[in-house]
């Protein structure tokens, strides 16, 4: 027997009261029964990964980086000759927290958790992690003072032997760790690459490797644990997978901050795929406590680093109900081990909330289907009670009526959720006070009753959400005059529908400059205060009659011409007209206005098709009622507004020079002979007119007027 065959045999049969030695999995058939059925219920994808991460935070990391490594290494210096074949490509999982002894025991449960009492722990149940036996049947695990091989198919290290754990307190076994260059030289690879620690230091000198590395070799051959094959080319799939949602990762995790993912292909060459980064904002940490919730509001900026790189910040709400408050949650939380807490995250830099983007998550996003899309402008994510695959919520449904999980889920939404919508509505108007955050945010945040009608699960909770905020009369109303000052809506002026964009311009700069408590208002949040709002009618409007009074208490002075006439086209649109007396808002033709009226001399004439403005050469715009249309009270006025010099004159004719300023334009005449032939049906009312040209009607020339 050589020197190398009698150290592994020393090593093999090391015993002890302290060692672990080998993986005990229940027994192989067990295992192939189990992994078989958690292999269905978990499917293949970038929830592998994320499980990874849910282990990763539980144990306290903060960083995660994933290797994606298409190098192959030698078979000749090999603790067993099966172990060969998983000596090609592997996926790498790294997280810079520490396996602990209960880690160690807990990994061999295929089907069980050590986790299942702790309700801090994301991955409670532990079923997770065994999604990994989609993509290798050897699990390799280098942590603290143990590397270990798992092998639950039982056919490398011997029968009723699930794998083996090297310690680094044993000589033997670090002289076999350092000195079997074949086997071990895939972790002095990446041990190096994500720590920067030197393998031989870390075996020999430190005897503990600050981390925790997983290796699983791609399966190349159909197993007992599953016919799956994984190639490079799927890896790539997971990958580009997990990128999808990459963004979202870090939002609610308690501890990991950074996730990598990073490609070595055949030839060793590394690169970068993704860095996702979280940071949280040290000038924004809101505390808020109201006897039945506890809230917290902070600002965590997600930093993402790939092919498309970006910056997001993000607001982040979390509430948790006081115990006493709710008997059922209590229960429940007790029974389940979960707390009783929702967390809402609101991208606060977006213009405009893609609330079709917005869905469930249960510390990592649930996949992107339509049931876990909630319609709301937030991401809410829970302590939810998940189905068998770990993939969507579970509702109170007709066969699962006493189902524990779901009536958690339900209850949970029904009792916490609108207060923990509340808390991050008045914590973000504060933020925006401070300028921190933008006006926009706060409507943005608003729940949309179009995005959430057809999902009646979400429409019941936005409703629940607005109708509370209105029962406690919010101020979350922004004023036109200061769009950072807010308002409840029992003060509130709400603005009008309906004309174009400048006449609603002019309405607000009139109406800011009254003092009124005009309001802006998006369009989501105009129809959730109409179809919610319990008395709508009793709110205050802008309408014509409320216009009309504002104008006439608070006068017209200093407006522009151009609001003077849109103004007076709004308070003529309910055609109340009796109602305009003593506004300034009636236009002349010579730019000025006058106030509205019942004085004959301040009589003008409107307008028409038929009455075309001729009249406008005497220096008067028509504008008035319909009775002025008269013929005969239309002859009157314009001879009320004849030259002066010719209604002095005793002559009978009189001069009519066009050049003058003073007298009608050239085509006056023309269209006053028409205007009359077109309504008058006799003359007599035009005695002492002069309108009858003498000599022919000409601008070069001043034209003679016959009365």
């Amino acid at each position: 027997m050589d020197d190398e065959h009698k150290k592994k045999e020393k090593v093999r049969h090391r015993a002890g009261p302290q060692q672990l030695q080998y993986f005990i999995f229940m027994t192989k058939h067990y295992f192939s029964d189990s992994s078989n059925y958690i292999l269905r219920r978990y499917p293949d994808g970038g929830q592998i990964l994320k499980e990874l991460i849910q282990n990763a935070d539980d144990a306290g990391a903060t960083e995660v980086v994933f290797i994606h490594d298409d190098r192959s290494y030698g078979t000749e210096n090999l603790w067993a000759e099966d172990l060969a074949k998983y000596q090609g490509p592997a996926l790498y999982a790294y997280n810079n927290a520490q396996f602990t002894d209960a880690d160690w025991k807990g990994i061999q449960n295929v089907a069980r958790s050590v986790k299942r009492g702790d309700p801090n722990k994301v991955g409670r149940f532990g079923l997770g992690f065994n999604s990994v036996y989609h993509i290798t049947d050897v699990t390799s695990i280098f942590s603290a003072g143990h590397l270990g091989m798992m092998d639950p198919q039982e056919k490398i290290f011997g029968d009723q032997k699930g794998g083996f754990l090297w310690s680094l307190e044993e000589e033997d076994d670090r002289e076999a760790l350092t000195t079997m260059i074949d086997q071990f030289q895939p972790f002095r690879d990446v041990v190096s690459l994500v720590s920067g620690q030197e393998w031989s230091r870390v075996i020999q000198e430190d005897q503990n490797f600050n981390g925790t590395l997983f290796r699983f070799p791609l399966r190349s051959v159909k197993s007992e644990i599953s016919d799956n094959l994984y190639s490079s080319e799927k890896l790539v799939e997971l990958f580009d997978s997990f990128i999808a949602d990459a963004e979202l990762s870090l939002l609610f995790l308690k501890n990991v901050s950074s996730v990598s993912l990073i490609h070595i292909d055949a030839l060793g060459s590394v690169s970068t795929r993704l860095q996702v980064k979280s940071t949280t904002s040290q000038d924004v940490d809101l505390k808020s406590c109201d006897g039945v919730t506890e809230g917290l509001t902070q600002i965590k900026t997600i930093t993402l680093d790939s092919e498309d790189s970006r910056e997001t910040k993000w607001l982040v709400t979390s509430c948790t109900m006081k115990e006493g408050n709710v008997d059922e949650l209590d229960y429940l939380a007790e029974k389940l081990k979960f707390l009783p807490r929702i967390d809402l995250a609101f991208p606060c830099d977006d213009v405009h909330t893609d609330c079709s983007k917005s869905r469930l998550c249960c510390f990592l996003p649930l996949p992107n289907n339509d049931s876990n899309k909630t319609g709301l402008p937030v991401y809410v994510n829970a302590y939810f009670g998940l189905t068998d695959n770990r993939r969507h919520i579970k509702w109170l449904e007709e066969d699962q009526r006493n189902d524990k999980h779901a009536i958690w889920n339900e209850t949970l939404i029904k009792e916490v959720l609108p207060k923990t919508y509340l808390t991050i509505l008045r914590d973000a108007i504060r933020l925006v006070q401070d300028d921190i955050l933008p006006a926009k945010a706060i409507y943005n945040l608003w729940p949309d009753i179009s995005q959430v009608q057809h999902k009646e699960k979400w429409y019941e909770v936005a409703m629940d959400v607005l109708s509370q905020l209105f029962s406690q009369d919010v101020a979350l109303l922004s004023l036109a005059i200061d769009e950072s000052q807010f308002i409840t809506l029992k003060k509130a002026v709400l603005p009008c529908n309906g004309p174009t964009c400048e006449t609603l311009s002019a309405i607000r700069r009139i109406l800011v400059s009254c003092n009124v408590n005009l309001v802006t208002l998006s369009d989501s949040v105009a129809k959730a205060i109409k179809d919610v709002y319990p008395d709508y009618s009793s709110l205050k409007h802008v309408t014509p009659a409320f216009l009309r009074n504002t104008l006439r208490s608070s006068g017209v002075k200093d407006i522009s011409d151009a609001d003077r006439l849109a103004l007076l086209e709004f308070v003529l649109s309910d055609e109340q007209y009796s109602e305009l007396y003593g506004l300034q808002l009636l236009p002349r033709s010579d730019g000025s206005f006058k106030s509205f009226t019942d004085r004959e001399e301040d009589t003008v004439l409107i307008d028409s098709k038929e009455f075309p403005r001729y009249i406008s050469c005497f220096g008067v715009i028509a504008l008035s009622d319909s009775d002025l249309k008269s013929p005969v009270k239309v002859v009157r006025f314009t001879q009320s507004h004849l030259p002066d010099n010719w209604k002095k004159t005793e002559n009978k004719l009189v001069t009519w020079d066009v050049s003058s300023g003073l007298h009608p334009p050239l085509n006056w005449l023309q269209e006053f002979w028409r205007f009359l032939n077109c309504h008058c049906t006799e003359l007599s009312s035009l005695i002492g007119l002069p309108v009858i040209p003498v000599n022919t009607v000409s601008s070069s020339q001043p034209v003679k007027l016959a009365k």
